[in-house]
């Protein structure tokens, strides 16, 4: 076993150091990606595909797929063009790319991780650490496969933004727990000693003050350095939420190297900083600095010493970054995305005031990555197993008193735990904390308790694969069960590519803005809301038209709207609070003339009777009152039985079931209808007639069964939902005499019409 040993040693010399770790790197993303590839047989579904293309689990992805094909405001985003180049590398479509795309980026944050642990001095933890990040479920349910969204990178950034000075920062700076060791020394006047795990950790790092430039300030340091920071700079193109982490990385960067500096370096340290500030705040502009000071100390490295050693260059360089971190359109930015996820009942319109504000529904309160988590809710996003969670929480609190930098990763937890009042998208952010603070403290410990010649690497890799092995557990049945499916039906999909080809160019689609970005991917035509445009006027006014039980208001809304350029924002326009209301009443009730205006067309699905509560929640909006009333919808996880000849309805069991006002069963090309109320016979004697409808009505307690024989959905629809324009017209024949003046039926699958508005 010796023998053995040691000849491994001798193999494994011969290979450079940077090798190991760039192993373990790959190791760590291969088992993150293979993990996640547990989820793909759950896809292999043919209600999952048209055509071959794996319909997407987001609507955020269409948004970007769309991009990549060069349509709407997409078009040019880093995250369309990422997909766009993925696309043309490959040789396959932008859409393809966007199904498999999540897995292959976010198993990068799996290495991003274990860079931290690299850093925080704990390469072997890395592969637990790395891993067990990228499988957070609050980060795995936003990067599943056809998750293609910014979401891919917003943990990625801030991981790789902060990695440079982390590295840096561990090689030339003081540890928390060492600088109150002396500060207890100088207390004291015993001899500062520094503990021998730490000192382990610091090797390497007592120059001497006349040589320790040639490292802190040496072309690869600066390099780094500035390269963090111009990611972070890029960052800022892609979602933002950077420019708030930017502000803080540079501070955080600037108040570390006061205190944890090295005495006699710090000077030197602010200006090293300054390569990382630079670029961040100001892009590639700040790389020049950074080139600057490395051609300088290459050419004449005394004098530029000199330079650096001084105070002016440090005090002039901060004093530059001080006025570039206080930016009032990033505050006022900052404002505005809180405000995001702030529940309200309603959003005034722009230059609303005086005594009759207009005020429109708020979208915010039925997105559901807006809902608020419990605290325990957070816990179990952050891993399934309640213990590993608070385990990885409170294993961050020593790696903040022992690494500074970890308090890079700090906003991070601070995010996850804030979703308890914006929201749950920020859970995600946790990941990296958790998995640190589980990983690296429980690798060390277990090895302090083994003896002195098993304190190795190789028993520190053994140690964190058995951890990995362990927490990985819970996720192989985990993540089949996760995965949702497409966000959009197959025959939804079918039906907004017929728009592609049947309806001119400059058409308007009226869709529920959740399909906005869909039908901008698959028919390329402009929607009158989108996932971008989706508050205001743009959320009342659609709501609106599929919200009403009057088809004549339905279409004047839509020409009105039309008329004004197709923009939801001049509907109501310089307008108060009742004079909106009273358009909406006279648009109901008065017969208008319109001037002519793109085509128009409205699509109706059985994607959107699922939000039928708040889309008629937002579309019953009253601009007096202030407030909405949503119709009332379920969806029935019990078997049901039911009989089209009596309309009774009953749980499989019981003897006693509901009488029906209606049934309808959609099926592959075929939608069976029933009214119970309509098709009742009369006797000749007119009052004896209504009295016995009247009874009818009564006892069959007027609510509506819909039942999907392709997916197994079981709806049922109140009265008022029932006869809104987004049912009827998706329910109703072609030629139905309420509809057929203002709307003609051009495509019909039975699960999604598309109709054109006359």
């Amino acid at each position: 076993m010796t023998r053995l040993r040691g000849t491994l040693s001798v193999c494994i010399d011969a290979f450079p150091a940077w090798t190991r770790p760039l192993a373990l790197a790959f190791v760590v993303y291969a088992l993150s990606f293979g993990m996640r590839m547990l989820e793909y047989p759950a896809w292999q579904n043919p209600e999952y595909m048209l055509d071959g293309e794996y319909l997407l689990a987001t609507h955020d992805a269409y948004h970007w797929i769309a991009g990549a094909e060069g349509f709407e405001f997409g078009a040019g985003h880093p995250m369309s063009e990422l997909v766009r180049l993925a696309a043309a590398f490959t040789g396959t479509t932008p859409a393809a790319v966007g199904f498999w795309l999540p897995p292959v980026m976010a198993s990068l944050v799996a290495v991003g991780v274990f860079g931290w642990a690299a850093a925080l001095g704990g390469v072997e933890a890395g592969v637990c650490a790395g891993v067990l990040a990228s499988l957070a479920p609050g980060f795995l349910a936003r990067t599943l496969l056809g998750y293609c969204d910014t979401d891919l990178v917003t943990l990625l950034f801030p991981l790789l933004m902060g990695l440079g000075p982390a590295f840096w920062m561990a090689r030339f700076m003081f540890t928390p727990l060492q600088v109150a060791r002396r500060l207890l020394a100088r207390r004291t006047g015993t001899s500062d000693v520094v503990p021998d795990a730490v000192a382990v950790m610091m090797t390497s790092r007592g120059e001497a003050d006349d040589d320790w430039h040639g490292g802190a300030l040496s072309p690869r340091w600066l390099a780094l350095l500035a390269g963090s920071g111009l990611v972070g700079s890029w960052g800022a193109e892609w979602h933002s939420l950077f420019p708030y982490l930017i502000r803080y990385d540079v501070v955080l960067l600037f108040g570390c190297i006061c205190v944890f500096g090295r005495p006699g370096m710090r000077r030197a340290l602010l200006v090293g900083g300054l390569a990382y500030a630079l670029p961040m705040l100001v892009g590639a502009w700040g790389l020049l600095f950074a080139l600057a000071l490395g051609w300088g100390l290459h050419r004449d490295e005394a004098r530029f010493m000199n330079l650096v050693r001084g105070r002016a260059l440090p005090i002039a360089g901060w004093c530059a970054v001080a006025v570039l971190l206080f930016d009032p359109d990033v505050f006022r930015m900052f404002l505005n995305s809180i405000a995001g996820y702030v529940k309200r009942s309603g959003d005034p319109s722009p230059g609303a005031g005086g005594d009759d504000p207009l005020v429109y529904p708020s979208v915010a309160q039925s997105i559901i990555e807006v809902q608020d988590l419990s605290l325990s809710e957070v816990l179990s996003y952050f891993h399934p197993w309640l213990w590993v969670a608070l385990a990885g929480l409170g294993g961050f609190v020593p790696l903040l008193l022992a690494r500074p930098a970890a308090f890079f990763l700090l906003p991070l937890g601070v995010l996850s735990f804030l979703s308890v009042k914006l929201g749950g998208r920020m859970v995600m952010f946790g990941a990296p904390v958790l998995a640190l603070g589980f990983a690296l403290p429980m690798v060390w410990g277990v090895q302090r308790v083994l003896r002195h010649d098993l304190r190795t690497g190789w028993v520190r890799l053994a140690l964190s694969a058995v951890l990995l092995v362990i927490v990985a557990t819970p996720f192989v049945d985990l993540l089949p069960a996760m995965t949702q499916g497409p966000i959009i039906n197959k025959r939804h999909a079918e039906a907004l590519r017929h728009i592609r080809t049947a309806t001119p160019e400059d058409s308007m689609v009226w869709i529920w803005w959740d399909w906005g970005y869909s039908a901008h991917h698959f028919a390329h035509r402009r929607t009158i809301a989108d996932g971008a445009s989706h508050g205001g006027p743009s959320l009342y006014v659609p709501a609106a038209v599929f919200s009403t039980a009057n088809p004549r208001f339905a279409w004047q809304l839509i020409r009105y709207t039309a008329e004004r350029g197709g923009i939801p924002g001049s509907v109501f326009e310089g307008m108060g609070g009742a004079q909106a209301q009273e358009l909406v009443h006279r648009l109901g009730i008065e017969k208008m003339t319109f001037a002519d205006a793109p085509r128009q067309y409205l699509v109706v699905s059985y994607d959107m009777l699922r939000l039928g509560f708040w889309i008629t929640n937002f579309g019953t909006w009253d601009f007096l009152s202030r407030e909405g009333k949503g119709y009332a919808i379920s969806s029935i996880p019990q078997q049901l039985s039911y009989s089209l000849d009596t309309g009774e309805v009953q749980v499989q069991g019981n003897t006693t079931g509901v009488l029906a006002s209606t049934i309808d069963v959609f099926d592959e090309g075929q939608l069976e209808r029933r009214d119970y109320i309509v098709r009742q016979g009369g006797s000749g004697n007119a009052i004896a007639d209504y009295a016995a409808r009247q009874r009818n009505i009564e006892s069959r307690r007027n609510i509506h069964f819909l039942f999907n024989k392709v997916t197994g959905e079981k709806l049922v629809l109140d009265d008022r939902l029932y006869n809104t324009v987004m049912v009827q017209l998706l329910l109703c024949s072609p030629d139905d005499t309420r509809f057929a003046p203002y709307f003609k039926l051009i495509y019909d699958n039975v699960y999604a019409r598309v109709y054109e508005v006359r």
